[in-house]
């Protein structure tokens, strides 16, 4: 290694929990909290909400009028966000118990609280605690570890365990994390996702390993005054709230965490520990530990950081297997009169070696579901369902090895008997037509795939079907399956046609239309076709809504090929499909809105081009989007998951969309 080259940090096997190696088995997840070495939901969890009876208490444990911890430990705005839109409707809302918020130790409001302490565990490894743990707010006393672990704070916890346990082993030093944020430019608008939770971490750790120095570090970085209100006004808050406690999470009446006694008196205010705590908050920052923090991430994997490992419950196709496998292929260019030299140079090779290595992410993705289990944020068995909808979407793949991937069988079943018992638990209480057609609609979408499963799951699967077909043909229909569509109405009335919902409609429709037809409800799929193009013909030509256009021709193709199970050229109406697709692909490119995602380019790839039996002969679009694919395929072999910082959606739930929908998508249109 150079002298110039950063160390990279091996951090064990994968983590479920931010607790020691020796405890990763909990029978009951909120006891992790005990145990947790990070202590990140104290510092990236946005402003800690404060009750009256949290000031109350908070006041009595420093043995001070509630004026003045208002005044040394409040604040009602915050730099980093808006806070008059934010927080200024929990704060004047009548019927809330938010009177004001904690203070940071900076102005920023996912900076650490400034309660926040590093001490050494019994074994020797740093770790974060509450210095005010008698008297902590309601909020913190309500953080179960099941709001953590669902949210990137589980991500960075786990990951800084580790971390912290290598501080102690002396793997890392304070000179190494130094060495890691430098090399970060934590202001740049181009730094990634990764570069972003890089930052995080290695800031945390920089904190951990000067944690003599970070204990005394001053808070008063900014003038406290101008992030408060008055305190005549905040008085007349805590004095007229309704309610004591957090009514929004909790009722009125006290329970659980609530109900922990208050034992430390007056106490701590003649301890050493309050000593601390009063120099900090009126001494300036002098060694700027707690700055570098400042590099805002909402969402993220830890295993986007160098050196951390994947969770291992599937194994991954191994090099050798898959240089056997390709080695086995032509390396003729698919595209060779292609007018751009790159599509010329694309081979069966390259587009399998990308379809593997994108299975290989996927897998990856599917270890970490499985291990990581109710701690995803977002509603029970999505993320199962949609990789077994992927992998029984492959059955249709040409190639055997790809078809039936041995690697991937071991996830098909494991995720099978996931996906099967939830919606036996759906079927179980759903009452209306739309609820027993989302289900039809999942099993169709498994079908390929049930002759593979055990031959339990595959009379589970049959029950649930026969009950699903039972109950559509009895339930009254509560959607619209073709009788109306609302980009038809709109232009009908002369309508703006830019609403994002009726578009979102129509799509929906169409796909609705094809599922229908498979339940063999009584329709009329051909009219619904032949009605659908002659209104897109209808419609005139405008940017604004110009890949609306492009995706209801995506859905509609989608329908005609019954989601790519019919052989092109089959299904009614794709001649005149093919023509429309050719007027409006030319059309956004003469204009210059023609699409850049790589995404929304699979989407076409896998819809249109080989819905509707399109090839580069028909069109030499298809080859320049075939290596757009290849040539922005990440190193890990995933689409997307590494965007900028500045791009990162807000939720958790939605980044982890981003860790298998784009690259099932690319791996659907580049297989062959």
């Amino acid at each position: 290694m150079s002298s110039k080259e950063l160390p990279v940090i091996n951090f064990g096997s994968f983590r479920k929990y931010p607790t020691s190696a020796q405890k990763q088995e909990y029978a009951d997840d909120r006891e992790v909290c005990r145990d947790c070495l990070s202590g990140v939901c104290c510092s990236t969890e946005g402003p800690i909400y404060l009750a009256s009876f949290d000031i109350f208490r908070l006041a009595a444990f420093f043995d001070m009028s509630a004026a003045e911890f208002m005044l040394t430990f409040t604040q009602d705005r915050f730099d980093d966000e808006d806070s008059d839109e934010m927080r200024r409707p929990w704060i004047d809302d009548p019927d809330s118990s938010i009177v004001t918020y904690l203070r940071r130790r900076d102005s920023r409001s996912s900076s650490a609280c400034i309660f926040l302490k590093y001490i050494l565990d019994t074994d020797g490894a740093p770790r974060l605690i509450c210095s005010v743990w008698p008297g902590r707010p309601l909020a913190c006393r309500g953080f179960y570890f099941d709001g953590c672990k669902s949210r990137v704070t589980g991500e960075l916890s786990a990951l800084l365990a580790a971390g912290l346990e290598k501080i102690r082993d002396g793997e890392i030093t304070a000179s190494t994390t130094k060495r890691h944020l430098d090399s970060i430019d934590a202001s740049s608008d181009k730094v990634t996702v990764a570069q972003s939770l890089a930052h995080a971490f290695w800031a945390e750790l920089n904190r951990a390993a000067n944690m003599d120095a970070a204990n005394l570090e001053g808070g008063a970085s900014y003038e406290m005054s101008d992030y408060q209100d008055s305190i005549d006004e905040k008085l007349n808050r805590l004095l007229s709230s309704k309610h004591l406690r957090f009514e929004e999470d909790y009722g009125p009446k006290p329970r659980d965490e609530q109900l922990h006694p208050y034992t430390a008196g007056r106490g701590f205010a003649g301890s050493a520990e309050y000593d601390r705590i009063m120099k900090i908050v009126r001494s300036r920052p002098s060694n700027g530990l707690f700055s570098p923090a400042s590099f805002e991430y909402r969402a993220g994997v830890r295993t986007l950081i160098k050196g951390a490992n994947h969770a291992g419950a599937f194994k991954t196709i191994p090099n050798r297997e898959a240089r056997a496998f390709l080695d086995g292929l032509p390396d003729s260019p698919l595209f060779p009169d292609h007018p751009m030299r790159e599509a010329r140079r694309v081979t069966a090779r390259d587009i399998n070696a990308s379809v593997l290595k994108g299975f290989n992410h996927l897998i990856r993705f599917a270890s970490r579901i499985v291990t990581v289990g109710e701690g995803i944020e977002d509603e029970p068995g999505r993320y199962e369902t949609e990789l077994l909808s992927m992998m029984a979407g492959l059955r249709t793949s040409s190639s055997s090895y790809i078809s039936n991937n041995p690697y991937l069988e071991p996830v098909r079943s494991h995720i099978a008997e996931a996906v099967i018992r939830n919606l036996e638990a759906r079927l179980a209480e759903a009452a209306s037509f739309s609820e027993f057609f989302a289900e039809f609609k999942l099993l169709f979408r498994i079908k390929p795939l049930v002759p593979f499963l055990s031959g339990e799951v595959q009379n589970r699967v049959r029950r649930a079907g026969r009950s699903i077909a039972a109950r559509l043909r009895t339930k009254e229909r509560d959607i619209n399956l073709g009788v109306d569509n609302p980009i038809e109405g709109r232009l009908a009335q002369g309508k703006r046609l830019d609403s994002r919902k009726a578009w979102t409609d129509w799509n929906q429709q169409a796909l609705n239309m094809r599922y229908a037809a498979q339940a063999r409800l009584e329709i009329n799929l051909p009219a619904f076709y032949q009605r659908s193009l002659n209104t897109f013909e209808k419609i005139p030509f405008k940017q604004t809504y110009a890949a609306s256009l492009r995706e209801i021709i995506c859905r509609l193709a989608e329908s005609m090929s019954c989601f790519n199970t019919l052989k092109p050229g089959k299904h009614a109406g794709a001649s005149r499909l093919i023509l429309n697709w050719r007027r409006l692909s030319e059309r956004m490119e003469d204009t210059g809105c023609d699409e850049t995602d790589y995404e929304v380019l699979a989407d076409i790839v896998f819809a249109v081009y080989r819905g509707l039996g399109l090839s580069y002969e028909n069109d030499p679009r298809f080859g320049a989007i075939v290596w757009r694919l290849i040539d922005s395929q990440l190193p890990d072999g995933s689409w997307k998951t590494n965007p900028l910082s500045s791009d990162l959606p807000d939720l958790q739930a939605e980044y982890l969309t981003l860790m298998y929908r784009p690259t099932w998508k690319c791996i659907d249109a580049l297989r062959s």
